[in-house]
């Protein structure tokens, strides 16, 4: 029997290496055509390492597309102020030229005493078949106020562009000051969790090794255990965490490198006192939004001024019967010069309305505008009051750190002892925990919130 049985197992085991064989020479296949696949992506995402955030905006405006999309719309806002200047004069020099084969001309019907014939009446072709027609009209503006007064809306133009990409940058840099103190935070609760993970497998071997020897209970080994699971799932929830953030400062430099920090939390702790803000791009923004609009107040009504300008017109003609420029015919010319005064009647009714309109929209801006200073003012108070009340936490959260670690180490003690119940050691130990995570939040709270102020007061 011993020999039957030996005989039925050993082909067996030499199929199913065979095929696992088989399935780890397709799985190295598969894995080495993905390595190929992804190897460029991988190579492209250097690493590369920040010391503090002013580094990380740094990178960030050579970087970010925004940046690079601000300098063409101030390149785009020049250009119209150099348009509005050459369009005072807008001058004109439109050329056409006509050549037209009159094919079937006109025909009238004349009396015939016109020719010497008394009582009948003769069919005349009237005009030349082949006409040519050159013509050149130089043309400007002598006096056009909507147009001068175009000059000063390109200007503001150009300076609400300025204010608005400066905005459009404190956004973006606030964005990234909120993600960067998300992973100091994330790095910093991972390496708090860690050194926990090493408290409870401490906990766990002592509440096994009780159980082993017969002086514990299960009980307190599952509780002892589910602990220890519960921190590395924590670690492994925070680590994803930290990723999720990894990927989005990437995307603010185009994902064209891997960003890592290397700043530590703890400078925090004892940060000095941040100057009040003094941002006031939210003002500047409202009151030329307000200039703007009155300038295209001004515009729409000037409109209905009258408006001179410089005419003109050189016209070279060509005329014949025979064909286009044939030798029998003759080039005649006929040319003016003068000024021309035009106006449109107080009457449209669409210039009406959009002069209506625009004086509405300005009534509007200008509430907006009471509005923003009171909002900037309180924004700022609320930033340096944000900023204190991180502060106080810090101070505060550092407190009850040294008061439960020191209920900790005491309890642990009497834990090994065997004097103390497992489920006050636990409560202890999370106790624990969540005051140093609460430090954590603090510190980066501080950070972010100095670093705020610091990003309004540069605009």
């Amino acid at each position: 029997m011993y020999k039957k049985f030996s005989f039925r197992v050993r082909p067996t085991i030499t199929i199913m290496n065979k095929r696992v064989s088989t399935m780890n020479k397709t799985l190295n296949v598969y894995i080495f055509l993905i390595y190929l696949a992804f190897s460029h992506t991988v190579s492209a995402q250097e690493q590369r390492s920040f010391k503090n955030l002013e580094e990380v905006l740094s990178f960030t405006k050579e970087k970010n597309f925004n940046f690079y999309n601000a300098e063409i719309q101030t390149q785009l806002a020049d250009l119209t102020r150099k348009s509005a200047w050459g369009n005072i004069f807008n001058p004109r020099i439109p050329v056409s030229v006509q050549a037209l084969d009159n094919f079937n001309q006109q025909v009238i019907v004349m009396p015939g005493e016109v020719f010497g014939q008394p009582g009948t009446f003769r069919e005349i072709t009237t005009g030349q078949r082949y006409s040519t027609v050159f013509n050149i009209q130089p043309q400007f503006e002598i006096l056009n106020l909507s147009n001068i007064s175009q000059v000063k809306a390109s200007k503001i133009n150009q300076e609400l562009t300025a204010v608005q990409n400066k905005m459009n940058e404190q956004n973006i840099y606030n964005q990234i000051n909120s993600i960067y103190f998300n992973m100091l935070s994330f790095q910093e609760q991972i390496k708090i969790v860690e050194q926990n993970i090493g408290s409870a497998d401490t906990i766990f071997r002592i509440t096994q090794n009780r159980f082993n020897e017969e002086v514990g209970r299960k009980q307190d080994v599952n509780e002892a255990e589910v602990n220890l699971i519960r921190l590395q799932d924590n670690l492994e929830q925070l680590r994803l965490n930290l990723k999720i953030q990894q990927e989005s400062l990437s995307l603010y430099f185009e994902n064209s490198i891997t960003p890592s920090l290397l700043e530590d939390l703890e400078n925090y702790e004892n940060a000095s006192p941040s100057n009040p803000t003094t941002s006031s791009l939210a003002i500047q923004d409202a009151n030329l939004k307000i200039l703007s609009m009155e300038q295209e107040l001004k515009i729409s009504r000037f409109q209905n001024i009258p408006t001179l300008s410089f005419v003109s017109a050189f016209n070279w003609q060509n005329l014949s019967n025979t064909s286009y420029f044939s030798n029998d015919s003759r080039w005649i010319d006929y040319s003016y010069l003068g000024l021309k005064l035009s106006m449109d009647l107080p009457t449209t009714v669409s210039k009406v309305a959009a002069s209506q309109n625009k004086k509405y929209q300005n009534l509007i801006l200008k509430s907006n505008a009471e509005h923003a200073i009171k909002e900037t003012e309180t924004k700022n108070r609320q930033l340096i009051l944000d900023y204190e009340k991180a502060l106080s936490q810090v101070r505060n959260f550092r407190k009850i750190v040294d008061l439960k670690q020191d209920t900790y180490n005491k309890n642990f003690n009497q834990y090994q002892e065997n004097i103390l119940a497992l489920d006050k050691l636990l409560i202890s130990h999370n106790d624990l925990l969540i005051a140093k995570l609460n430090l954590v939040s603090a510190l980066a709270n501080v950070g972010f919130n100095k670093s705020k102020i610091d990003i309004n007061n540069k605009y």
